[in-house]
């Protein structure tokens, strides 16, 4: 549902959706096997400064501060962000520990430095379901390594090698924008959008092993159709 639909729906109707959201993400085949929220560390101890990059509706974001985390909102589009903020509104009196600084707001420019926080803001770079659609995902994972703080965390949920052989019948190759398969992989994820990119354990390592340790890898869903990850700032980048 577009950004601008959900925004023009009276409070009541839009909790009822949120709510429905929820439900098909954690209870349903996204988590099999809990492990959606287990890698996106949703259910961990709260109290961490968290940078959702690519907050879309904020569900994720809103199961973050539920946890009792401050959580910044960033987003390419300003209607994402105008939504994201106002389902932190509907859940406000869970939400009593972000009363005194409230809600931070951060719309990507898509210009590097992407995000306007300081160095070492962050205790946790949330990425979920966006990092594939970048093609310049290495200039995103320098600023994350950048804003995050000593033993910072990066978690991602991103597509994966077995989402593009289900896709496509092939194997996924090195530079997809080349491959004939690679407007099938991307509808086959997404309706719209022109750019989607595959991973994999090996291939997070390949790209961003001088900035990150990779310290869990796990493929989501029953058909595994997409890979959650969670990273470990190095303090040295190579």
């Amino acid at each position: 549902i577009p950004a601008a639909d959900l925004l023009a729906k009276p409070d009541d109707e839009l909790r009822a959706i949120v709510e429905q959201m929820r439900a098909t993400r954690y209870t349903g085949w996204r988590n099999h096997r809990g492990l959606w929220r287990d890698l996106m560390g949703l259910d961990e101890p709260g109290g961490k400064d968290v940078l959702d990059f690519g907050c879309g509706t904020g569900v994720e974001a809103l199961e973050l501060a539920l946890a009792g985390n401050r959580v910044t909102l960033a987003d390419i589009s300003g209607e994402n962000l105008q939504l994201a903020f106002r389902v932190f509104c509907l859940y406000r009196e869970q939400l009593t520990h972000m009363h005194d600084e409230g809600v931070t707001l951060d719309l990507i420019d898509g210009e590097p430095p992407y995000i306007t926080a300081d160095t070492e803001s962050f205790d946790v770079f949330h990425c979920n379901g966006v990092l594939h659609h970048i093609p310049w995902a290495r200039q995103i994972m320098e600023r994350a390594h950048e804003i995050l703080r000593p033993d910072g965390l990066v978690r991602l949920m991103v597509y994966s090698d077995h989402g593009w052989r289900q896709a496509t019948s092939t194997e996924p190759p090195d530079d997809v924008t080349v491959d004939p398969g690679f407007e099938r992989f991307v509808r086959y994820f997404d309706q719209v959008g022109e750019y989607a990119d595959w991973y994999s354990r090996d291939r997070i390592e390949q790209r961003f092993g001088d900035l990150f340790t990779v310290e869990r890898c796990e493929y989501l869903t029953p058909t595994g159709k997409y890979l959650a990850a969670v990273l470990r700032k190095k303090e040295a980048a190579g």
